[in-house]
Order: C-alpha cells, then sequence, then structure tokens
C-alpha cells in the first residue's frame, strides 16, 4: 500500500512533463487513469519507437508506468459526458493542454470543478508559464534550457558554446513540481473547507528554480555565477584524467581543512604542492599526478585511508546505473516486462518508512483498459461501449 493509496488521478496530457508527474503519484499508490485521443493517442508513444521489443518506446514506458490507461474522444459530447463522470470522483486531474484547447472541450478548471468541487487541477499546459505575453507558446525541454540561461551555465567555460543537459531533466523536474503542488493542494483542501484549486507549473519555472543559486547571484551581484572549467579556482574543485583515461572528481570547498589528507592521499611533498598552491601551477602538478595510477587504485587508495574529502568517479551512464549505492536505495529497480521480461527500470528518489513506493504496472497499451473503466467507474453497459466504438469515441 502507497501513501497515496485511495486517491484517484485522471491525466489528459501528453509528452513527458505533465504525465511524469502522474506516473510519480503513481508510484505513490494513486490510482491513475490516462486519457488518449482514440486517434492520434500520445504522441511520445513514437518517440524513440523501435529501440525496444514490441516496437515500445523508451520516452512513453519512462513516464507512462502505473496507469491504467482509456481513449476518448473529448471533441464528442459523449466523450465529455464520461470525462465529466470520471471527474466527479476524482481528487486529481492533470492537463498539459492549453487553456484554449481545455475550454473548448469542456476540460478547464472551472467546468470541472463545477462537476467536482473537490478536485484539484493540476495545470502544465504552458510552459513559459500561465501568464505573460507568451503563456501560449510552445515549449520543449532543450528550448526552456536555452530562455532559461542554463546553456551558458552548463558544460565548460573554454568552449565558447551553449551546452545541453540530455535526458529531458526540465520535463522531469516541472512533472516533480506539478506534483509537489498537487500534493499541496490535497493537503490544503483536508485541512480547509474541502474544495480543491487549480495549481501550475512550467517549464521555464523550474528550469529557472533548478539555477536557484546562480539566479540569485545573477540578482544581487549584477554578475552569474562562472561557469565551470576543469580549473575552477581550487585543485580540489575540479577533475582529472587517470591512467586508465578514467576521470576522477574532486569536490570539496574545504580546501583550507583538506588540503593535507588530500596531499598524503596523493603522494605529494607538502612543500611541493603548497609551492605550487602559491603559483597557481597546481593544475599541471595534480595532473601528472593522478596519471601515475588507474582510477580505480585511486579510489581504492582513498577507501583505504578513510579520506573524509568528497570525491568520487565521473561515472558514464552505465557506470551510475549499476552502482551498489543506487542499487541499494532502489534508485534503480527490478521489473518483470510483459513485454521485455525481466528489466531494471528508473525507480524512486524517495522512501517512506510506511507505505512503500512500487511500480504495479508498466506503462499501459493504447486503451487497454478503456473497457474496464466504463463498466466500473461510468455505469455503462457492453451495449453503450459497442454504440461509443461505432462512433468513434473510443477506440
Amino acid at each position: 500500500m502507497g501513501v497515496l493509496d485511495g486517491i484517484r488521478v485522471v491525466e489528459w496530457a501528453s509528452w513527458l512533463s505533465v504525465p511524469s508527474a502522474a506516473s510519480m503519484l503513481g508510484d505513490l499508490g494513486a490510482d491513475v487513469i490516462k486519457i488518449e485521443d482514440p486517434v492520434r493517442g500520445d504522441p511520445s508513444r513514437g518517440m524513440q519507437s523501435g529501440e525496444l521489443p514490441g516496437g515500445r518506446g523508451v520516452a512513453y514506458e519512462t513516464v507512462n508506468r502505473n496507469k491504467r490507461g482509456m481513449t476518448l474522444n473529448l471533441g464528442e459530447s459523449d466523450g465529455q459526458r464520461i470525462l465529466h463522470k470520471l471527474v466527479a470522483d476524482a481528487d486529481v486531474f492533470l492537463t498539459s493542454y492549453s487553456r484554449r484547447l481545455t475550454k473548448s472541450v469542456s476540460a478547464d478548471y472551472a467546468t470541472l470543478s463545477a462537476h467536482n468541487d473537490r478536485l484539484v487541477y493540476g495545470y502544465g499546459g504552458s510552459g513559459w508559464g500561465p501568464q505573460g505575453p507568451e503563456s501560449d507558446r510552445r515549449a520543449y525541454d532543450v528550448l526552456m534550457q536555452g530562455i532559461s540561461g542554463m546553456m551558458w551555465s552548463t558544460g565548460d567555460a573554454r568552449s565558447g558554446m551553449p551546452e545541453t543537459v540530455a535526458g529531458g531533466p526540465i520535463d522531469m523536474a516541472s512533472g516533480l513540481s506539478l506534483g509537489y503542488a498537487v500534493l499541496a493542494a490535497l493537503l490544503a483542501r483536508e485541512r480547509g473547507d474541502g474544495r480543491g484549486q487549480e495549481v501550475t507549473s512550467s517549464l521555464l519555472g523550474i528550469a529557472l528554480h533548478l539555477q536557484a543559486l546562480n539566479v540569485n547571484t545573477t540578482l544581487w551581484t549584477g554578475t552569474p555565477l562562472d561557469r565551470f572549467t576543469d580549473t575552477f579556482g581550487s585543485p580540489m574543485l575540479s577533475y582529472y584524467r587517470c591512467a586508465d583515461d578514467q576521470w576522477i572528481i574532486i569536490c570539496e570547498p574545504q580546501l583550507e581543512r583538506y588540503w593535507a589528507e588530500f596531499c598524503a592521499a596523493l603522494d605529494l611533498d607538502r612543500a611541493t604542492a603548497d609551492t605550487a598552491l602559491a603559483a597557481e601551477t597546481t593544475r599541471e602538478l595534480l595532473d601528472g599526478c593522478f596519471r601515475r595510477q588507474p582510477r580505480s587504485r585511486w579510489l581504492e587508495r582513498f577507501s583505504e585511508l578513510d579520506c573524509r574529502f568528497a570525491h568520487g568517479p565521473v561515472n558514464t551512464m552505465e557506470e551510475a546505473t549499476a552502482s551498489l549505492q543506487v542499487l541499494a536505495n532502489d534508485y534503480v529497480t527490478d521489473l518483470d516486462h510483459p513485454t521485455l521480461g525481466p528489466i531494471r527500470t528508473l525507480g524512486f528518489p524517495m522512501s517512506f518508512g510506511v507505505g512503500a513506493c512500487s511500480i504495479r504496472r508498466p506503462a499501459c497499451d493504447f486503451g487497454e483498459h478503456t473497457e474496464e473503466i466504463l463498466l466500473e467507474s461510468c455505469d455503462s453497459n457492453w451495449d453503450e461501449i459497442a454504440d461509443l466504438k461505432k462512433r468513434g469515441v473510443i477506440a
């Protein structure tokens, strides 16, 4: 049983951000119903499609686990009627679609809250933010990395080029932000008069929030933080290539406290190291030092000496997802997938003393649970379901 057991979420959304919010609520135990158009479906099904057996795509599988899926044509009055029945018994509604579109199909907050005043309505339909002159513009993860200034904060300063972070980090963080807002609104509902409310999150907002220190440094001093290089002011805030061409990172801001320990661990003559530090020539000294041993040996030595300065390997994604620390915390977990078989998949970034996160079902197939949901939650019968299919209201 998860901490959100008994909470029902209805999601009408596409791509990554809002579906990831719904999936994370599902990880916590919520019953999530995903609505897709009976013809177009969620376009993320086509992202990276064919990379997995059965024509499944990594993107869709990643952000649509722990959901039951149904098709519903919200352009039809009967589709809207069914949506309103679903919402009447739901706690949360999530959407990634614009104000204009949601209103045109009677899926806006004013309409849905009239059917259920306890409803928490999570709106992620504006990547630029719900207010302002650009709120209706289309937005994607990498675009917002550029708009938010993040591309000039990422990568090596010496490149002179803006750089991106792969893997949709802004999409996923925006989903976390929307889920955070939804949970706060559910708590406010229980503590207040029992009414729900609309909450919002955007790609632009979270892209700035992820850079909080840099944003406030710029606002308060007029100058942003320096972009990182491998000579970032301190020899203990840098990364070094080892003898096997693997990299190690030292990330210790307290140089004065740990400099002696660091020099001893590297078997450096302290006087030589201090002279290089004063002359700001430690880069050359330390590059040569780390090149003497493979990375694994340096990590072993630091462990044997119980070194306290912060350090670690610069992992590839393959190395990161296989590390014992990641597996011990369920950040990557096991899943017996009906198509892919026994696999490892992204786990959970949080844990609870009572009510564990879990993957109860993989990403739903297109319309997989349509009939089940109609029979269970909408007072439908098989004759009506057949008629709805015939008229294209469901697939």
